[in-house]
């Protein structure tokens, strides 16, 4: 697995794109909405 250089301590992180639970795509900036944010990657069944 190969990780994203700019992805380190201190860098702004990417205002990526996903899809929500109805299929509309949303930028992160659009729920973060200026607050402080955590983002956390689960990969989900182990």
């Amino acid at each position: 697995m190969k990780i994203h250089e700019d992805l380190v301590p201190g860098n702004k992180f990417p205002n990526f794109e996903l899809p929500d639970q109805d299929g509309e795509v949303m930028k992160l900036s659009q729920h973060m909405r200026g607050f402080p944010t955590v983002v956390v990657f689960y990969r989900g069944v182990w």
